[in-house]
């Protein structure tokens, strides 16, 4: 098409559906990733980037343009994350953490190692989802997606020295619990 993203979200925002789609081709990468990185599952993270962009769709006409689309699509992704944690009240499945670590195993390696690093993985994963839902989208956002605390502020609806806080004491509840394993423990 050629159209600029703002020239893409008038267009939508008049009705024009190939304009949005282009927006959706544009941001569904992002949008996906950001969630499965809550959620910790392909399925589940497919199923919230639909709907955020079925969400997204419904209230164009009340996006103001005040940030990027990008940062209002993943404010919306991540607020869909928290509601779905908490009507599931369940952690998340399996996280891309665990899938990794598996196919970064060499087949050569001694049972030993490929059991440390099931142990290994299996520690970060439950640290990673036992963090509360706030802590781990500020994380998420902040280290795996790279974005700056203005931009994590932005998303999660608190002030730039919140979502740094919330960084901070992600990061802490993870070092606890990883400490054994950072310290060159026996297991390792």
């Amino acid at each position: 098409m050629g159209q600029s993203e703002p020239e893409l979200v008038a267009a939508a925002q008049g009705g024009d559906r190939e304009a949005f789609d282009e927006l959706v081709r544009a941001n569904f990468s992002r949008v996906y990733s950001i969630a499965f990185r809550l959620v910790g599952n392909h399925e589940d993270a497919e199923d919230l980037a639909q709907e955020c962009f079925v969400r997204a769709h419904r209230s164009l006409a009340h996006f103001r343009g005040e940030s990027s689309l990008a940062t209002w699509l993943a404010r919306i992704v991540v607020h869909q994350a928290r509601d779905r944690r908490r009507r599931e009240l369940r952690g998340p499945e399996l996280v891309a953490l665990e899938r990794a670590a598996y196919r970064a195993t060499p087949s050569s390696a001694q049972p030993e190692q490929v059991a440390r690093r099931r142990e290994l993985t299996a520690t970060v994963t439950d640290a990673l989802s036992g963090l509360p839902q706030r802590l781990r989208a500020a994380l998420v956002l902040r280290v795996i997606e790279g974005l700056d605390y203005d931009e994590v502020a932005e998303i999660t609806g608190v002030r730039p020295g919140t979502a740094r806080t919330q960084v901070m004491k992600a990061r802490r509840v993870l070092l606890r619990v990883l400490g054994p394993w950072l310290e060159g423990s026996p297991r390792e």
